[in-house]
């Protein structure tokens, strides 16, 4: 009997034995291709769209090199991903090209839920929250370009105050139909000096209130700061102060009425190579405008703009801008044209005419600003 049992058990290792080499074996066969090439629906297959934008317009400016001539161009290109990598946190990136090449204009994620006391996280490159212009991309815009005085005296200029940061964000305890919202971020800071080699952060803050007008619309309220190194390493830290408010009508027929109008206040520094009572940077500058969108696809509004000019914050300069748009059946190709009148203290006035054709495919739309 004992026999039997030693030779049951060797069968019986014996098998254990081949089991265990055909599981390893599937493992391998398995799992290999699984590690070359993982698969994973939210991380490999992102949503992805494609906005592309034909430019037109003509100046008469005299310091154009285009003066009175029209031109025709393709402006600025966006190749847009975006995924939930995991419940918890979500990644954005923002390609852009054009004749100047390809950059990342933003590369971040976000922490959506998980965090103690409801709090949000943001950490990497994007358009940051200040004000209520500048963290919408310029295809947003209704007006085409960006306002002036916002590019005069936010960092970043045209290229929006877009910066490498880590911001923390809470939704605050209020009653009724008031939502109230506050951020900070500390930011790498180099769009306050542009060229100069050293590191210096910086922050940003801004507390947002939104308010339902019954049922007719909605109006949201902010308070921005911002502050950085912008002179030099001996220079006086550089503050922005902003403040915001922005309505929305909801009219019959699919109609909206909105009107918004934003300041912001610049206590600065320009080059160390100035002298001292030459080195100061304090101006100040604001916008209005009202967009009325009739049904969903026509549009039309204008913008009033001025701000203290950079170097001569003694001097005012203002601009007024017209504008119209059209979105061919719905928001994936939109047509626009703006008029703008620039008055510069001192200067004559110049006229410019902007025409644009947006066209879209993918989740993220050009939409309506």
């Amino acid at each position: 009997m004992f026999t039997i049992f030693k030779i049951n058990h060797r069968v019986f290792s014996r098998s254990i034995s081949t089991v265990r080499g055909l599981r390893a074996a599937l493992l391998f066969s398995t799992g290999l291709p699984l590690l070359l090439f993982p698969v994973s629906a939210g991380v490999t297959n992102p949503d992805l769209s494609a906005i592309g934008q034909v430019m037109g317009g003509y100046t008469d400016s005299a310091g154009s090199k285009n003066s009175q001539d029209p031109t025709l161009r393709l402006g600025e290109a966006e190749i847009v991903l975006d995924a939930y990598l995991n419940p918890y946190l979500k990644g954005w990136f923002t390609l852009t090209g054009g004749e100047d090449g390809i950059g990342v204009e933003e590369a971040y994620t976000s922490v959506v839920k998980g965090l103690p006391w409801g709090l949000g996280l943001k950490a990497g490159k994007h358009r940051l929250d200040f004000g209520k212009v500048n963290p919408s991309h310029p295809h947003a815009y209704a007006f085409i370009d960006p306002p002036r005085s916002l590019t005069s005296l936010l960092p970043g200029g045209s290229d929006g105050f877009n910066e490498t940061g880590l911001q923390v964000s809470d939704l605050l305890p209020t009653p009724g139909d008031w939502a109230s919202t506050v951020s900070a971020e500390v930011i790498e800071g180099k769009q306050f000096h542009p060229g100069q080699d050293y590191t210096s952060l910086g922050w940003t803050a801004r507390w947002a209130n939104d308010f339902l007008i019954g049922d007719i619309g909605a109006l949201e309220t902010g308070l921005s700061g911002a502050s950085g190194q912008d002179a030099g390493r001996d220079a006086d830290p550089a503050y922005l102060y902003g403040g915001d408010v922005k309505a929305k009508f909801y009219l019959p027929g699919a109609s909206q009425l909105t009107a918004q109008a934003e300041a912001i206040y610049k206590r600065g520094h320009l080059s160390d190579s100035l002298p001292t009572d030459l080195r100061a940077d304090n101006r100040f500058g604001w916008l209005a405008s009202v967009d009325y969108r009739y049904h969903t696809q026509f549009n039309g509004g204008a913008l009033y703009e001025q701000w203290n000019r950079l170097g001569d914050a003694e001097k005012t300069d203002r601009a007024f801008r017209v504008f119209a748009g059209y979105a061919v059946l719905e928001e994936s190709t939109l047509l626009r044209v703006a008029y703008e009148r620039l008055l510069e203290e001192d200067r004559a006035g110049v006229n410019s005419v902007s025409m644009q054709l947006l066209f879209s495919m993918g989740p993220h739309k050009a939409h309506q600003f």
